[in-house]
């Protein structure tokens, strides 16, 4: 009990830290970091006193209120000491190379490239900008991704995303290149673990790549012994954005099949075991898409790359050629005034003339997001949103709940049609455009996308796929809750909320101010 008391009087020295700043115009950037460093140094000791949490090897039922496992305690406030030092970033009290964009300026260069265009939005009934070959041409210049030949199938939910991403690694036979924001101490990553190991001793080529700050959390013993076995892993930081996160989630197998989208090597994503089950989305490609995707696996593992001997040079060309759909990848690295993601989301809703279905976990949403969902709906087009409710976020996510309601809010006064997902969590992240056009991926829409998190998603012109996402969007919002503007109630934000929103997200209520 002494010892974790200590841990909870420690972590409050670093919460009053916080208060001082704020408190005191006097209190300089280094004098603070200097503080700040102190109170996460003074658990150096006290981690090693306290256990390491153990992988169970009897699951539990799902805990009550969508809570996450627990995983190192000393990594938790690693991640708080990098939140502190992003919002003295972000206010100019700390060194970071060139300008941050603010939202509005974010904003306001989205919806101008967006608006550039030999096509003005069309009233709902008319044919679909989307299958303009022009449009699609607009869409290529702003993202700086261009359309290929390919195939695309929607993995709805872990059960069916892990058989194919399970399949594709124990099937390869020359490579095998992984990204993903954390693996988990679970059976996940304890059997991913196992496929890897198992592929290395065959002599395939395996490089996996997991964002530094959270492998503090979680799967630091899977990570050594994978180490340990000649497996290349890589705790990615990027140096000149060192408070930043790879929020990414992308599998390549043998140059020839790749799979991204919004799970991560964990139960609540696999539904592996008998925890959480999140409801998520992956997609497989394959085609030339799978080069560039290539590449960026290359452009991430040479940035978070310390010796310059181990540089990777990807070699393209192994995917099949050809299929019935176009797909183009689309990798953001923030903080950008031109960020391809958003604006290939933008782009999207202004060519809109049917239905627009966006399924995300967390939607705070920028003003050119805003912007879009209200012209959308003014033009008659049908916007359908299905976002979490405050019961049914998870645990980490919970300080954005009264700002993801009060989203809602605005987007149901817009005349969109919104639904609060019930039960457990979801973490999908997937848009859906008059039946032909997907965009899929880790991608939330939500502030830290733009700012800290890196991101990787992918645009698909399929009709077939499309109408597979679209199908399980209409399954999800018939169990979830249809609300309207009068219905959300944000409430007032809890103390938790409050100390993450003014130190840790101060863009959120930035945002909710435009």
């Amino acid at each position: 009990m002494e010892k974790i008391s200590r841990f909870i009087a420690s972590f409050l020295l670093l919460v009053f830290s916080l208060q001082t700043v704020d408190a005191s115009e006097n209190f300089g950037a280094e004098e603070f970091e200097r503080t700040v460093g102190q109170a996460v140094s003074s658990l150096s000791d006290l981690n090693k006193e306290l256990p390491t949490p153990e992988p169970q090897k009897a699951e539990q039922q799902p805990p009550e209120g969508n809570s996450m496992p627990l995983g190192s305690k000393w990594g938790y406030l690693v991640l708080a000491y990098h939140a502190v030092c992003a919002h003295l970033t972000e206010n100019g009290l700390l060194p970071h190379e060139g300008d941050i964009p603010g939202f509005d300026e974010i904003s306001q260069r989205s919806l101008e490239a967006v608006s550039n265009s030999r096509y003005p939005a069309r009233r709902a009934g008319q044919s679909s900008l989307l299958e303009e070959p022009g449009f699609i041409a607009e869409m290529e210049a702003i993202t700086g991704s261009k359309f290929s030949a390919g195939t695309a199938e929607p993995l709805i939910d872990g059960p069916e995303a892990f058989v194919v991403k399970d399949r594709l690694m124990r099937e390869a036979k020359k490579s095998i290149y992984a990204v993903t924001y954390a693996v988990y101490d679970d059976v996940t990553g304890r059997e991913t673990t196992e496929i890897l190991l198992a592929k290395k001793k065959e002599g395939v080529d395996v490089k996996l790549v997991v964002d530094e700050k959270m492998a503090h959390i979680f799967g630091g013993k899977l990570l050594k012994t994978m180490e340990k076995e000649g497996i290349e892993v890589m705790r990615y930081s990027n140096p000149s954005k060192a408070h930043n996160y790879l929020h990414v989630k992308m599998l390549i197998v043998d140059g020839a099949s790749s799979v991204i989208g919004g799970m991560n090597y964990g139960d609540p994503y696999s539904h592996k075991g008998n925890g959480l089950k999140w409801r998520d989305t992956d997609i497989l490609y394959t085609g030339a898409a799978v080069d560039d995707s290539l590449k960026r696996f290359a452009d991430i593992w040479n940035t978070g790359r310390k010796d310059p001997a181990g540089k990777f040079t990807p070699v393209t060309g192994g995917s099949a050629k050809g299929g019935p759909a176009l797909v183009s990848v689309l990798h953001q690295d923030p903080p950008k005034t031109d960020p391809p993601i958003l604006l290939s989301v933008i782009k999207a809703m202004y060519g809109a003339t049917k239905k627009i279905n966006i399924e995300n976990a967390y939607i705070v949403a920028i003003p050119a997001f805003t912007q879009a969902v209200a012209d959308a709906a003014a033009r008659g087009v049908e916007v359908n949103i299905l976002t979490n409710s405050k019961e049914s976020i998870d645990s980490d996510g919970k300080s954005m709940a009264e700002a993801i309601l009060g989203s809602a809010k605005i987007f149901a006064a817009s005349g969109a049609n919104v639904y609060l997902k019930q039960g457990q969590t979801l973490h999908s992240k997937f848009m859906t455009v008059d039946g032909v056009f997907s965009n899929v991926g880790s991608y939330n829409m939500h502030p830290r996308s733009e700012r800290y998190d890196m991101e990787l998603n992918i645009n698909v012109l399929d009709k077939t796929a499309t109408a597979k996402l679209d199908a399980a969007f209409a399954k999800d919002i018939k169990d979830a809750k249809k609300i309207d503007a009068e219905d959300v109630s944000p409430g007032k934000p809890g103390w938790l909320s409050r100390i993450m929103e003014k130190y840790f997200y101060s863009q959120l209520s930035h945002n909710q101010k435009n």
